[in-house]
């Protein structure tokens, strides 16, 4: 899962390096509501809060889940057959697990102050 941002003046996506699994996780790792962030495209320093970051899925671990999917499937035929196919559900498994992080994460808000 990974936490996004879009810029005010570009518009474009941004990502922050900060990580937490709930908003108010982030808001007690930066101390504040509301999270100093620099575009990593025109430059802009602003101040985003905590309700306009989203998380979004990491298509690393995608990668990572079909890695393992793949190599586990090949190393199973040898010794199950056509079972060993089913190892090849592991990216879908994966990429549920970090959906789920991630709509944890949208699902609440901070109420403003």
């Amino acid at each position: 899962m990974k936490l996004t941002y879009t810029c005010s003046v570009c518009k474009k996506q941004n990502y922050l390096k900060t990580t937490a699994e709930t908003r108010p996780d982030l808001q007690m790792k930066t101390g504040n509501d509301e999270v100093h962030v620099n575009c990593d495209y025109c430059g802009k320093l602003d101040k985003k809060h905590i309700n306009r970051i989203t998380a979004v899925v990491d298509n690393r671990i995608m990668l990572v889940g079909v890695g393992v999917g793949v190599i586990s499937t090949i190393v199973l035929w040898n010794f199950f057959g056509a079972i060993a196919t089913i190892t090849f559900c592991v990216p879908i498994i994966f990429w549920r697990y970090d959906g789920e992080k991630a709509h944890r994460f949208n699902s609440y808000a901070l109420k403003r102050k």
